[in-house]
């Protein structure tokens, strides 16, 4: 598998040497952000062809003659080979060059963490995320495997600031925006600035969506809406920030989802119970004090039975 991973990394390399169409720069995206493995062995080997550019170019002042390019890829493979000999022997070449640095975060269910990256960027991870990030003196790269995150980001146009969530790239123009991913289903909501949202690996092009402040944009597949949500409603969706839950006239059934999300008890909500629209602030770790709300205010049966608490009429 290692021998694959270098051997694709080396691939792309080759191909961007000689340009990169726009369809080839997407899907080398995807395949970069698919895998933290990938990046690292592409960032590493990116920055061992530089090493040894330089090294040539130090030992002669002449370029090498264009006839020369097409064994470039030849070239880089024998860089990668050695790579992995050099890790098998346990060196570790990313230490010598920050941009083979690499960074994974992940929270378990209930859990949230703040996160700085070296750009000055923060990232806040919601309940049962998963993300990794490459920041370096020319890229700024999060991928977002699962969960949900909150970013407040530091804008440098030199450095875009780009967000992979399963087929989609997020781009930062100067924003806050959190970005909700669960399979293929991607949502980001703008808080401030904006973004702009794009499909990759689509054999025909599709305009990218640009999300200005105030509004929320929720994709699925190949399939992209744009929609205004007002400050109080984002607001309200931001408030797992604080470690509460908040509801405004959804259904209880919506509400057991999101309680779900934070806690290994789960809410199962049956029969007509499920249309009650409910409102208020809770804690999202505190299932107990929801569950008694909802049987003194509204008459409900419930049933706990340990990690399932049953609620219906």
């Amino acid at each position: 598998m290692p021998d694959q991973i270098e051997e694709s990394a080396a691939d792309w390399l080759a191909r961007e040497d000689r340009g990169l169409t726009a369809q080839e720069a997407e899907a080398l995206e995807l395949w970069l952000g698919s895998s933290t493995l990938h990046r690292v062995a592409y960032l590493r080997l990116k920055a061992a062809w530089r090493r040894a550019d330089r090294l040539a170019a130090l030992k002669s002042p002449v370029s090498p003659p264009p006839e020369r390019r097409p064994f470039m890829r030849h070239a880089i493979s024998a860089i990668a080979a050695a790579l992995v000999i050099a890790l098998g022997a346990g060196v570790w070449l990313g230490q010598q060059d920050p941009i083979a640095q690499a960074q994974a975060y992940a929270t378990q269910v209930g859990e949230r963490q703040t996160v700085r990256l070296a750009d000055g960027s923060q990232l806040e991870l919601n309940t049962n995320t998963r993300v990794h990030a490459s920041v370096t003196a020319t890229l700024r790269l999060v991928t977002l495997d699962a969960g949900e995150a909150y970013f407040d980001v530091v804008h440098d146009q030199n450095r875009p600031f780009t967000v992979i969530a399963g087929n989609r790239r997020i781009t930062d123009l100067g924003t806050k925006f959190t970005v909700f991913r669960n399979g293929d289903d991607v949502r980001v909501t703008v808080r401030e600035g904006r973004v702009k949202v794009e499909i990759l690996g689509q054999a025909v092009p599709v305009t990218p969506v640009v999300a200005d402040h105030g509004h929320e944009v929720i994709t699925k597949g190949s399939e992209t809406l744009l929609l205004a949500k007002p400050d109080n409603e984002i607001a309200d969706d931001l408030s797992w920030r604080k470690g509460m839950l908040t509801f405004n006239q959804q259904t209880l059934a919506e509400a057991a989802e999101q309680f779900n999300r934070y806690n290994n008890r789960h809410i199962v909500v049956e029969g007509a119970a499920r249309k009650i629209r409910i409102g208020g602030s809770f804690r999202a770790d505190n299932v107990d004090i929801f569950v008694l709300l909802l049987r003194r205010g509204f008459g409900l049966s419930v049933n706990d039975q340990g990690d399932r608490i049953t609620i219906s009429r």
